[in-house]
């Protein structure tokens, strides 16, 4: 009701309550002190850092039915689909450099976190999970979670594999069992992959395959998606609240690239300027028509949103209209995220005299606004905490920007007509 009668009708709700939420503690901050403010925080952390590590798992159902999508397009040629491809790495290479160079122009000479600046950061990390005794031998309790989501399983399939035997009011429970515990011991599971491997094949990506799979075993009996009542529908229904606690994890790590002017003022110009850019470019060289790399709506339309977290890029396909379909939207945005988080870096060292890829400034920024969440889980498995913690703010604040400019009258509409689609009703 609030953004209707601010005439944003298009904005984002999880966005607004994400924003809310972190002006809300600053307020507390600038009213009473950081102290309250950061206690405040920490009432609320269990929660966000639950919500955080399960995010993948709430944004895995949109890409579970993304063969459904792909079927669902007119067979296009090699010369599309090698557009297509040319347009992801092309694009996520171009944000990060626009972003890299920004950043680097506007970074204080001398930026160097300080103690304050490092401890935050700490502090924004997750603690370790707690051991949980199994006789002589600790068991830490993500390993314990595996394990049973593992066990709920082997029971989901058993009972489905006998389900001839079993009574009908039994089957749709048993197989949304088996999704459920097919999902989330799949996300957990890939967990376990070497860094380098995740960085190509996404814990998210194996999720979404092993839930894919799931549900065609377990087929109409419990449909992955069924009008909110599906496995599906209730994980994604999680995807708000995972997007709203993020502004607790921004509050967290304002040390870094708020309370500073000069550094506030890079991070924002930075992300304003990724954000316009990426719109702009891929409007231009992807959904144009008129370009030597264009490839149809259906296509073009979901590359929008491929620098934006998958969250606001859901969200922002909505708002360009029906052809932009958000499954490939998400698609496009994984990949774009595999592409940063493997490269994002040696792009940066590849050219030093344009980059200042030794300010953690620099790389934290342009990775967030190129390559959202992966890039910045590839950061921290670098051990680059301080430019993790900037890329979490950043990819926030270029998500911010992306969605603002969605809101300008004018921007939708001229988009749809450069791909040759009538305007929204």
């Amino acid at each position: 009701m609030i953004l209707r009668r601010l005439g944003m009708t298009r904005m984002p709700s999880t966005l607004a309550a994400m924003l809310s939420l972190f002006a809300a503690l600053r307020c507390v901050q600038k009213l009473k002190d950081r102290e309250t403010a950061s206690r405040l925080a920490d009432v609320l952390k269990p929660g966000v850092d639950f919500l955080g590590k399960w995010m993948g798992l709430f944004l895995a159902p949109p890409l579970v039915s993304l063969d459904a999508s792909i079927a669902r397009l007119p067979s296009y040629s090699g010369g599309v689909w090698a557009n297509t491809s040319l347009l992801l790495g092309l694009g996520w290479g171009a944000t990060h450099s626009a972003a890299a160079a920004v950043a680097s122009s506007l970074v204080p000479q001398s930026a160097k976190p300080g103690a304050c600046a490092t401890s935050m950061a700490a502090k924004s990390v997750a603690a370790p999970a707690k051991q949980v005794a199994n006789g002589d031998k600790p068991v830490s309790q993500d390993e314990a979670v595996r394990r049973s989501w593992v066990l709920l399983g082997a029971a989901g399939f058993l009972g489905m594999a006998c389900s001839p035997a079993l009574p009908l009011v039994l089957h749709r429970p048993l197989g949304m069992l088996c999704e459920m515990s097919t999902t989330v011991s799949s996300f957990a599971l890939a967990k376990l992959l070497p860094d380098a491997v995740q960085r190509v094949l996404h814990p998210l990506v194996i999720c979404a395959v092993s839930s894919n799979l799931a549900s065609r075993f377990v087929g109409p009996t419990a449909p992955y998606f069924d009008e909110g009542c599906g496995v599906g529908d209730k994980l994604f229904q999680w995807l708000p609240a995972a997007v709203t606690g993020l502004g607790v994890r921004m509050y967290s790590t304002t040390p870094l690239w708020l309370d500073n002017a000069e550094d506030f003022k890079c991070v924002l110009a930075t992300c304003s300027a990724s954000g316009c850019f990426s719109i702009l470019l891929s409007t231009l060289a992807a959904v144009n028509q008129k370009s030597p790399l264009a490839v149809p709506p259906p296509l073009s339309l979901p590359l929008l949103h491929r620098s934006v977290m998958s969250a606001l890029g859901i969200e922002g396909s909505q708002a360009i209209g029906p052809e932009c379909d958000p499954k490939l939207a998400v698609a496009s945005i994984l990949i774009t995220g595999c592409i940063g988080a493997s490269l994002g870096n040696a792009l940066l060292e590849a050219f030093p005299a344009i980059f200042k890829s030794s300010s953690p400034l620099v790389r934290g920024v342009a990775m967030g606004c190129s390559a959202h969440s992966i890039g910045t889980a590839g950061l921290i498995s670098l051990g680059d905490t301080d430019a993790a913690a900037i890329s979490g703010a950043s990819m926030c604040l270029a998500g911010t920007m992306h969605t603002l400019v969605l809101q300008v009258p004018g921007v939708v509409s001229g988009i749809r007509s450069l791909a040759c689609l009538p305007a929204l009703a």
